[in-house]
């Protein structure tokens, strides 16, 4: 059995180990947060829904690849799916900066594993027991969830590995914010059976994590999926699927008329110096007759006219 013991020296939790995390700023945070009101910035996780599926001749890992902060989504690329060895996969839900080093750091340890053997695989169980130790070890300081899904020797295998360090081996499983793992959960306990094919069970797994997007208000439609089968043959892709679309509304388009030019600029215009009541007599023969500055002309000058023989009169 894979002994992942002696591969973790580290003395305390705060100090930086041959497992390369460090709690020192975590202890910084605290104080600066008791003595001076210091907020520290929220982590990244990726709150993707992770479903691991075992069939009749392989595994099938499928997740979402969001990653979000604070209630902000900021990423619709994260990598969740990792490989630890060419037969050996793990899909990660979790804090971003934690699930990258575990998955550096057991993908390290289990190439290490399979050149002191002289092996050509490594055993699903061993990337499992050194996951495993690893986030006993550190008391659930370390948050992250893996699905350790792969093929050996003895043939498909699917294992969850908690925060705390507990570990399960099972069918299948789904992991995420509470209520995408509902969800998807849902959907695997309704369609999975022993003797899934292949295609059933890769519709299954994708069905899955589709439910668990439609109930995420950050719900996202890109989808990882990755296929181990017991030949050794690995299939990696992703998958694209519009989980929330909004209908378009149809556009009517029209074409633009331009508005009616005003008469300014149909018609010659002569500029008066203190407005009507300075106009010249002579001023009627510079403006086009019919204009619409010819007849206000003409009707003030009526108005004065008339106001003038009311006077006289």
């Amino acid at each position: 059995m894979f002994n992942a013991a002696s591969m973790l020296q580290a003395g305390s939790h705060c100090q930086r180990s041959s497992t390369g995390f460090s709690f020192g700023n975590r202890e910084r945070d605290r104080k600066l947060a008791q003595h001076h009101g210091f907020i520290p910035m929220p982590p990244e996780i990726t709150r993707s829904c992770v479903v691991g599926v075992k069939y009749r001749d392989g595994v099938i890992i499928a997740t979402d690849r969001k990653g979000t902060a604070a209630g902000m989504v900021t990423t619709n690329s994260m990598k969740t799916l990792y490989r630890l060895q060419d037969n050996i996969y793990i899909g990660c839900y979790g804090v971003c900066g934690d699930l990258h080093q575990v998955a550096r750091l057991a993908a390290a340890q289990m190439e290490l594993h399979r050149l002191q053997t002289h092996s050509s695989q490594v055993p699903v169980v061993c990337a499992n027991q050194f996951i495993k130790h690893l986030l006993y070890r550190f008391h659930g300081k370390i948050q992250v969830n893996l699905l350790v899904g792969g093929v050996d020797s003895g043939g498909p295998s699917l294992y969850f590995s908690h925060f705390d360090g507990t570990s399960d081996k099972i069918p299948f499983a789904a992991n995420g914010p509470r209520q995408l793992e509902l969800a998807a959960m849902a959907v695997l306990e309704k369609g999975w059976h022993a003797n899934l094919a292949e295609k059933q069970a890769e519709a299954l797994a994708i069905d899955a994590v589709k439910s668990g997007l439609r109930n995420d208000l950050f719900s996202d439609s890109l989808i990882h999926v990755c296929v181990l089968r017991t030949d050794y043959s690995v299939n990696l892709y992703d998958k694209n699927l519009a989980v929330n679309v909004v209908p378009k509304q149809a556009v009517r388009r029209e074409t633009l008329t331009l508005p009616k030019v005003l008469f300014a600029m149909d018609h010659p215009l002569v500029p008066v110096a203190k407005g009507l009541h300075s106009a010249s007599q002579d001023a009627d023969k510079f403006m086009a007759k019919g204009s619409r500055t010819a007849l206000a002309l003409e009707r003030h000058r009526a108005r004065k006219s008339k106001e003038r023989n009311e006077i006289d009169g």
